[in-house]
């Protein structure tokens, strides 16, 4: 399996191709994430990870559909990011972008809201992370990811968000 750990900065995920903007030692690719396309080749890789890196670039559109490009049919999109409601979404100002449960199902077609690209993308797997074990919210977002988020989510933060996406060619 070829990893493209995107974002990596200094701790690339052993055994990934590294793509970031800075020149760490481990980056294997340095370039700008924000322009397009990425000095890679179509079809290249079957995993992109991406660990807390969406939340700082321009475009997330522009990202997933560079994604779509760079994977192999049905190749796999990982993203880590805070959730909105976590005060370390806000804390950081070179965040752009502030994400909640539903935000990548404008990919994905998992809602009745246009959809912003002709890319095909399948929801596999999301999550709120929570990092105690017993978290009040975690409770809550299990009877209701709406009702949480509307309602609970600053009372009970998560400390962050999981999405596994299928890139469809």
């Amino acid at each position: 399996m070829k990893i493209l750990d995107v974002g990596c900065g200094a701790a690339k995920k052993e055994g990934a191709t590294g793509i970031d903007m800075s020149s760490y030692p481990c980056v294997d690719i340095v370039h700008d994430l924000n322009k397009y396309p990425w000095p890679i080749p179509d079809n290249s890789f079957d995993i992109a990870l991406c660990k807390d890196v969406v939340e700082h670039l321009d475009n997330v559109i522009g990202m997933m559909e560079e994604l779509h490009r760079v994977l192999k049919a049905d190749g796999k999109i990982i993203i880590y990011t805070p959730h909105f409601s976590n005060p370390n979404s806000f804390r950081d100002p070179t965040h752009k972008h502030h994400f909640s449960y539903g935000t990548f199902d404008y990919f994905t077609g998992d809602i009745s809201y246009p959809i912003y690209s002709k890319k095909k993308f399948k929801m596999l797997k999301k999550e709120f992370i929570f990092i105690k074990p017993y978290a009040l919210g975690k409770w809550l977002a299990k009877l209701s990811t709406i009702r949480y988020e509307k309602y609970y989510c600053h009372r009970s933060p998560p400390h962050g968000l999981y999405f596994e996406i299928e890139v469809i060619k």
